[in-house]
């Protein structure tokens, strides 16, 4: 199995919390003993998200950043990320490190078992009561549109680095990843679900309920819905579903 994995950091206005998730995806990343690169997408953040993120790269040539111009999104960064990447394996952390490090180390391991592996959160405490409801409409009107029954759409994954560059990434918001999973599954890619830790923000407050993102995800629902049931019909719609099952560790 080949050792390579690319992470991709998406980061905006992250200069409190930027250079702990550099420090956690290499200690997770060296432990795994992995060949691995670090590609963090400064999504034209006007504070020192930048500046931090270079100066991990000074000392760690394994770190690569990248900064757009202007703001355009969680998706547009995870996608410029990926095209950069050069390793069979891509993955993503947040750049708020808002993730557990041993969930990442889960999805280091789980690669290669199947195409894509992705992640569900095991529990979700440290978020309101409002965002998990909000998360679990999310959940099930993804699950009804798609012919799904997926836990969770927005958790960090970890699929070969050549499948994830076929697919399109149309979405420049938070609804990146789900729509990639989505395209991915409907490609018959094979999967299996594991779970990760959500551990929350140290500073700041969560970007995913400004109004920019909320109608950054139901512009990608609806694209990703005509994508899939006209403009791109798949000739086999179905999910292949491998003998690993949804939810084993």
């Amino acid at each position: 199995m080949n050792n390579s994995v690319t992470i991709i950091i998406p980061a905006f206005r992250e200069e409190d919390n930027i250079e702990a998730a550099i420090d956690n995806v290499v200690r997770a990343a060296e432990e795994s003993s992995l060949d691995y690169e670090i590609i963090v997408v400064d999504d034209g953040s006007p504070d020192r998200t930048g500046e931090y993120a270079r100066l991990r790269a000074q000392v760690n040539p394994r770190i690569q950043v990248a900064v757009n111009a202007i703001n355009q999104g969680f998706g547009y960064s995870f996608s410029r990320g990926v095209r950069m990447s050069a390793k069979e394996f891509v993955t993503v952390f947040p750049g708020d490190n808002d993730m557990s490090a041993h969930s990442l180390k889960d999805l280091f391991e789980a690669r290669g078992s199947c195409d894509l592996v992705i992640s569900y959160m095991e529990k979700s405490s440290k978020r309101s009561i409002f965002r998990r409801a909000v998360s679990g409409v999310f959940v099930m009107m993804m699950n009804m549109l798609f012919g799904l029954k997926l836990k969770y759409y927005n958790g960090a994954f970890i699929c070969r680095t050549a499948l994830l560059k076929e697919i399109p990434i149309k979405s420049t918001g938070l609804a990146a990843l789900a729509e990639c999973i989505v395209r991915l599954l409907k490609n018959g890619t094979s999967w299996r679900a594991i779970y990760f830790v959500h551990t929350g923000r140290r500073y700041e407050q969560s970007k995913a309920f400004s109004f920019k993102s909320i109608m950054a995800i139901l512009k990608t629902i609806w694209v990703l819905w005509w994508d899939i049931h006209f403009y791109h019909a798949q000739k086999d719609s179905g999910v292949r579903r491998n003998d690993i099952g949804i939810g084993r560790g």
